[in-house]
């Protein structure tokens, strides 16, 4: 069996990738075993409304709200429309003309042209190019490892009459993205177009990652009662986080959250991975056109999924990640009221990981001018962090 391009994984980055090759007329196949996808994956509109979805965005959405709660010490109401996905229409609609096959990879052997892809089903494939969508990026190098994660406990619960969404503050036409009156975690809510309501005790990135147990306690403590039992469905959630970017000169190319996409600080990945897509897909039959093999088309490849802008971007998302983590629990509220009390264009730029590097810059010094001096103390206090910000290749 041969194909130009085999992308390994079918979550929402595999599959969007492969959705925009196809559309553009390359031979993609993905590799992976079928099943459905059972993460909440949301983002901020117009951050995916010109995405190439395969439908309209208002077909593929279970829940879509004009307004974001977010609490610090200070309740925010951002007029900024936030969207949650519909994972069986969105899977659907990017699958689409999509060829998967049904198995697991458990190698990638190269030759000077070719990739062979080795199937626990004992057949091997021939590509050009092998793509690693996995999230967790088996089949990719990296120079160091990470054993923090971003966590989160939540429960799905119906509206009525149940108390949860009341003692939650949850409201029809308001998304709670982030509510740290309960610190060191917060409280991330909303109420769907099914009626079910979604509350969920979540932890930023920490090394070790926060307890699931500890968040399950966390959120029955927020809310005064413990609603596992009667809930449609309970969401654990561990997003590994903190590993530095694999290594970028492999054959088998990274992409989405195996490739580093997840936001260092956030924990997000899908939204950045749907934007890549139409990148990346035109940077593969633009490498193919031009008769490319082997390392010569990984490289092209790699250089599209991370260019250098964004590498450098990276660099200061990572210490930003650093500093937040230098305060104290207390303080947590306060960073997030100056980070809110920014421009939305300065704080919009900061929640992506394909922001220019100065739009970051300008987003932290925004944050460093507006807490008090005790804090703007523990945002000078991490040197290396920094150091690798200045220096990210």
């Amino acid at each position: 069996m041969r194909h130009d391009i085999v992308i390994v994984g079918a979550g929402p980055a595999g599959l969007s990738l492969a959705h925009g090759l196809v559309s553009r007329g390359v031979d993609a196949l993905i590799v992976a075993p079928s099943g459905a996808w059972h993460a909440t994956y949301g983002g901020w509109r117009d951050d995916v409304a010109s995405c190439e979805l395969g439908a309209p965005l208002n077909a593929l959405v279970r829940g879509a709200w004009s307004t974001v709660r977010v609490v610090g010490r200070q309740e925010h109401r951002l007029a900024r429309p936030y969207v949650v996905f519909d994972n069986e229409r969105l899977q659907a609609s990017l699958g689409a003309g999509v060829r998967v096959l049904d198995d697991t990879v458990t190698g990638v052997q190269h030759d000077n042209d070719t990739s062979n892809v080795h199937l626990r089903s004992g057949g091997v494939i021939h590509a050009r190019l092998v793509i690693d969508a996995t999230g967790g990026g088996s089949l990719l190098a990296r120079r160091g490892q990470s054993s923090g994660a971003q966590t989160a406990y939540g429960l799905v619960v119906g509206d009525q009459p149940d108390e949860v969404p009341r003692r939650a503050k949850v409201e029809a036409d308001v998304f709670t993205l982030m509510d740290w009156s309960t610190p060191p975690t917060f409280l991330y809510a909303a109420r769907f177009t099914d009626g079910r309501v979604l509350v969920e005790e979540t932890s930023l990135y920490a090394d070790p990652p926060h307890d699931i147990d500890n968040l399950r306690a966390r959120l029955t403590q927020r809310l005064g009662v413990d609603g596992s039992a009667t809930a449609h469905r309970i969401e654990r959630v561990n997003i590994p986080m903190g590993a530095p970017l694999p290594v970028r000169t492999t054959r088998v190319v990274g992409f989405g959250a195996a490739a580093g996409y997840t936001h260092p600080v956030t924990g997000y990945s899908v939204a950045a991975s749907l934007r890549a897509t139409p990148r990346i897909a035109d940077a593969v039959c633009q490498n193919l056109a031009q008769g490319r093999f082997g390392s010569e088309l990984s490289l092209a490849v790699w250089a599209a999924v991370w260019p250098a802008a964004y590498v450098r971007t990276r660099g200061w998302h990572e210490m930003g990640l650093s500093v937040l983590q230098s305060l104290p629990p207390e303080s947590i509220g306060e960073f997030f009221d100056a980070f809110f009390n920014l421009p939305p264009e300065q704080w919009g730029a900061y929640l992506r990981i394909d922001s220019e590097p100065v739009l970051v810059r300008r987003a932290m010094l925004g944050v460093f001018r507006n807490v008090r001096n005790g804090v703007r103390l523990r945002l000078m206090s991490s040197p290396g962090a920094l150091l690798r910000a200045l220096g990210a290749r």
